[in-house]
């Protein structure tokens, strides 16, 4: 029987203007041990320097230039991460074995990461890992005004605190509390000129909050908080006990989706549905969903739904209160 083909992980690199984006793809090339890296870079302007300034072969880069890869380019990321599979794939001494998009600097990651969610082709071919943001930690402060700063630290998975040579203990203190206000669960980690070591990145599935929970079991373990900022983008993380009722959720969830998709801009959860030996993994961007059965529940541990929101003025107490409607009534 034919064997499908197995899925190439994606990583999406995003980070503000300088943020050490490009420095951190080449040490990830030059580091990494799990196989041929192809690169997908965007560059806002109509010319690329930065395809020029990556280390990749040839044949395994693919650049797209004159706008954000999150509006008018979607369809030539589509293209394009098609076209270096296709260019890959025919020769099996060039096949790649993960991907890497470098977002541009101006990019919001959402559109990205639907484009990897909504188009069925690349949904077959490709899955996403990780969304990793690189955050300059010496023009933090200041940049966290600009609503794009925000939105990729939100949409991360994997926060790299960059430059901290730069910067004291104090400041890299309170810029890693405003990273959590922004983004509860991302993993962060620290770095100077970009040098993080490649298997921390490549190789962990954080797209999900289970594979995140499943390093810091701990990570919400406080019963409901808010994390307050003094910007639009709030997140929310819920424990809640007992089991959900299937039906009930899935009516909330569509429907609240079609009335706040824009705001919701992700949401990521570990579920105890009734009558299901197994966790229910979700997660959203803006109005896509994606629910799959994770792995049987041990006997011995407390079957808890896990969930967190991020987006822009929500009303997290009229979100918890929905949430826990959902819980099955005996």
């Amino acid at each position: 029987m034919h064997q499908p083909r197995p899925k190439i992980p994606v990583t999406v690199i995003s980070g503000f203007l300088g943020a050490g984006k490009t420095t951190l793809v080449n040490h990830l090339i030059q580091h990494n041990t799990a196989g041929r890296i192809g690169v997908v870079v965007n560059e806002f302007g109509e010319v690329g320097i930065d395809g020029q300034l990556i280390v990749a072969e040839e044949e395994a880069l693919i650049e797209i230039n004159n706008g954000c890869v999150c509006c008018t380019v979607r369809a030539d990321l589509v293209a394009s991460v098609k076209e270096l599979l296709m260019r890959t794939q025919s020769n099996t001494h060039a096949k790649l074995d993960r991907l890497i998009v470098e977002t541009s600097g101006l990019a919001d990651p959402a559109p990205v990461l639907q484009t990897f969610l909504a188009d069925p082709d690349l949904r077959e071919a490709v899955e996403l890992e990780s969304v990793v943001t690189v955050v300059d930690a010496h023009h933090f402060a200041q940049q966290l005004q600009d609503e794009i700063v925000r939105e990729q630290v939100a949409f991360a998975d994997i926060v790299v605190i960059n430059k901290v040579d730069l910067v004291d203990g104090h400041a890299l203190d309170q810029l890693e509390q405003q990273v959590r206000a922004l983004n509860p669960t991302a993993a962060i980690t620290t770095a100077s000129h970009s040098r993080v070591a490649a298997d921390s990145l490549l190789g962990v599935r954080r797209f999900s909050l289970p594979a995140l929970l499943e390093i810091e079991p701990d990570l919400l373990d406080e019963n409901a908080h808010d994390h307050e900022h003094d910007s639009s983008i709030r997140s929310c993380a819920l424990v809640e006990s007992g089991a959900l009722d299937p039906d009930r959720f899935n009516r909330w969830i569509n429907q609240l989706v079609q009335q706040r998709g824009p705001q919701l801009m992700r949401m990521k959860g570990v579920l105890h549905f009734r009558s299901e030996p197994r966790q229910f993994h979700f997660h959203s961007v803006h109005m896509l969903l994606e629910a799959r059965p994770g792995r049987v529940w041990r006997t011995d541990e407390t079957r808890d739904s896990k969930f967190v929101f991020i987006g822009r003025d929500l009303d997290m107490p009229r979100l918890r209160e929905a949430f826990l409607d959902c819980l099955h009534q005996p």
